[in-house]
């Protein structure tokens, strides 16, 4: 649970370090992404020059594409022709590059060979649960890997992301790879519904809660060109930047990008926005857990058995409800149904001598007060309490609707 440290050669992923910027470079024809394609080795040189000049921590090389054929149309290559790509275009990347260098594939005879000539981590979109001797390799070697969630069809949920997630996490404990090699990425994109995507990002947080840093590709995807009705990459740089910043500010420890400079810009800003700390000392940490799944995923990591652990999410976070223009009796009878629920409410000092006649009232509570606060407001037919217990009702409805 204490958010660890990911050390990729000299450099620090996680924790207290700053947002790092991967830079992408492509030896794969078939890539959404054609401007992100490096066919000559002079033109490799020129592309690391420049990342390095923007201020790149780290590039990531693939071979072959990963992207969706359903949605793009990449066509899967031999692991023969990765090798190939990479023989002809790694070393020239490795000679241009004084930063860390990232393989990006799923085969380990891909990754061997790269590690090999000096990459130093391993990016698997698929979290270890393609080629069976990747996490034996990465486990050996003790270098890091980044584990991608990878949904078995269909992934139309954050939950089904987590549990993939979880999947490869077990995989690489297994293999006995250390907590302090892992980093963990949502994976967006990769044939999700658009809002999806947008929800990967914006409950981003619960991807934090295992410690792991956890690093963010969504440079240039179809659900940004969804949104804004983008067919072509080439037209999706400010969508990136907005979500780059807000990812970042949900707690992104690793952008994944093919606009290093972009990158950096909006990272800066996320980082300034973030408004959650997790601090530790001694062994104990400080969680700013702000909504029910995701102490769930907490709870999980803990080891609580399966039929528990939503009922103990429930009493993991505390909500408030702001209740205006209320009748003092009903604010009086709101107080005190709250309190004996473990619960509390705050109202306007003159209340208590009938000096006032509406208040406005903050109810404070976990969900599971709250519910058993809203049972009893509907069954109190007088002072308009029933209403107040209805719209309480709807608001809870709808919020966990929305947190998925």
């Amino acid at each position: 649970m204490t958010p660890y440290t990911v050390r990729v050669d000299h450099l620090d992923i996680g924790a207290d370090s700053p947002a790092r910027v991967m830079g992408v470079i492509n030896l794969s024809s078939e890539s959404f992404y054609p401007d992100s394609v490096m066919i000559s080795n002079e033109q490799i040189h020129e592309t690391v020059k420049q990342m390095q000049k923007e201020g790149v921590d780290l590039i990531d090389v693939g071979g072959a594409s990963t992207a969706p054929e359903n949605i793009y149309g990449s066509q899967k290559v031999s692991e023969k022709e990765e090798l190939r790509r990479l023989k002809e275009g790694l070393e020239a990347i490795i000679e241009s590059a004084n930063v860390p260098i990232s393989i990006d594939t799923t085969s380990s005879r891909v990754a061997e060979f790269a590690l090999d000539s000096g990459a130093v981590l391993v990016n698997d979109v698929s979290g270890l649960r393609t080629d069976p001797e990747m996490a034996t390799i990465v486990a050996e070697r003790d270098i890091p890997v980044v584990l991608m969630s990878l949904c078995r069809q269909p992934c139309d949920s954050i939950q089904k992301s987590l549990e993939a997630l979880s999947e490869s996490l077990r995989v690489a404990h297994s293999a006995g790879i250390a907590n302090e090699q892992i980093i963990v990425d949502p994976g967006i994109g990769f044939g999700k519904p658009p809002e999806v995507d947008f929800d990967l990002i914006r409950y981003l947080r619960r991807f934090t809660m295992w410690g792991h840093p956890v690093l963010v590709g969504l440079s240039r995807k179809a659900f940004i060109g969804n949104l804004l009705k983008q067919p072509d990459p080439r037209d999706r740089l400010t969508g990136t930047i907005g979500a780059t910043s807000v990812a970042v500010a949900r707690g992104a420890s690793v952008i994944r990008t093919h606009d290093v400079i972009e990158a950096r810009h909006a990272a800066a800003m996320g980082e300034k926005l973030r408004n959650w700390a997790r601090e530790t000392e001694n062994e104990i940490e400080s969680l700013g857990i702000i909504d029910e799944r995701t102490a769930e995923v907490v709870i999980e990591y803990i080891g609580v058995g399966v039929d528990i652990r939503r009922g103990l999410s429930r009493k993991a976070v505390t909500l408030s409800f702001l209740l205006r223009n209320i009748k003092t009796p009903a604010a009086l009878i709101i107080k005190q149904e709250m309190l004996t629920l473990g619960g509390d409410a705050a109202y306007h000092t003159d209340v208590i001598d009938s000096g006032v006649e509406k208040t406005d009232v903050l109810v404070m509570g976990t969900p599971l007060q709250l519910e058993r606060f809203i049972d009893k407001l509907l069954r109190m037919d007088y002072f308009g309490l029933p209403k107040i217990g209805s719209t309480m009702r709807n608001l809870m409805d709808k919020r966990e609707r929305l947190l998925g």
